[in-house]
């Protein structure tokens, strides 16, 4: 079954003051085209970076292999994300949607995301590690199509929640959510020094 890639990464970045997409990663990759490549990595094909707030400014800095969408809508609500996403390949099985922040998250995750999916295509799935739920999720087909009627300011998160499965991962890169330039510094720092 085909599982899209989406990396959200439309918000403003505030606090961070500079857009995360472009936070720069190993050999001065772009943290969003970093980001697509782990859910490349993890099985997801194809994998789809999507753009809101400086979209124009920061498009230019991804190369084609990672198809930028534009959400026009994004300063409306996140769920304006996820449903351009799903917009932008509406015939795909399923769909992984990866926060640009959700930094250290492994592609074996992705692999074990995936293979959770497998066993129930009709199901909503969310990673935990140590009984914690990750920031990444995974939509079949039909769900992802019920998503596309929510309210632009819809919780996505209360709107999963009954319905989603969870698969243990062990991974507590799907928890990490960078938001200032001390979180960016940490994180680059203990990246540094796990040799990833």
């Amino acid at each position: 079954m085909q599982t899209v890639g989406i990396v959200l990464a439309a918000g403003a970045s505030q606090r961070m003051g500079q857009p995360k997409a472009l936070l720069a990663m190993a050999a001065g990759v772009p943290l969003a085209a970093h980001q697509a490549g782990v859910l490349h990595k993890g099985g997801c094909k194809p994998v789809a970076i999507v753009l809101g707030s400086e979209a124009e400014t920061i498009r230019p800095f991804f190369s084609p292999r990672w198809p930028v969408v534009v959400n026009p809508r994004w300063a409306e609500g996140r769920a304006t994300s996820l449903q351009a996403g799903i917009r932008a390949y509406p015939e795909a099985g399923g769909y992984l949607f990866m926060p640009v922040d959700a930094v250290g998250v492994k592609s074996v995750t992705i692999q074990a995301v995936l293979a959770a999916a497998e066993e129930n295509l009709d199901a909503i799935w969310r990673p935990v590690c140590e009984g914690r739920k990750g920031n990444l999720l995974w939509l079949p087909r039909e769900q992802a199509m019920a998503l596309l009627n929510l309210p632009a300011d819809a919780r996505v998160d209360a709107w999963v929640q009954p319905h989603a499965r969870i698969s243990e991962v062990g991974d507590p890169g799907i928890l990490a959510n960078i938001n200032t330039p001390e979180d960016w510094a940490a994180f680059l720092r203990s990246h540094a020094e796990s040799g990833q």
